[in-house]
């Protein structure tokens, strides 16, 4: 898709800002929902293993009434989940 070739590794900067939001002080609630649904858009086309897991979080987070709070703890558990697959692919670069 216009040349995205599916790394996460673009996706890790924002969620590292929602991540960093705890108390809103520096993305406001619409800013944090538009990015979430930005990248649950994108998430068919990225290699991830857990998606079922991330998008589920990223529903939560792009949902209304959420405090910043619960979704800078959701950011970091996707970023949780991305690092875990990194360490798992650098262990095994074969998939095996």
């Amino acid at each position: 898709m216009f040349g995205f070739d599916g790394s996460t590794k673009a996706i890790v900067s924002f969620l590292e800002q929602i991540r960093d939001n705890k108390e809103g002080e520096k993305l406001t609630h619409k800013e944090v929902r538009a990015y979430a649904r930005l990248i649950l858009n994108l998430l068919p086309n990225l290699q991830v293993d857990d998606e079922e897991q991330i998008k589920v979080l990223l529903a939560a987070i792009s949902s209304a009434g959420l405090p910043h709070y619960d979704r800078s703890f959701a950011a970091g558990q996707i970023l949780k989940l991305l690092e875990e697959q990194k360490q798992r692919k650098l262990n095994c670069p074969d998939g095996f």
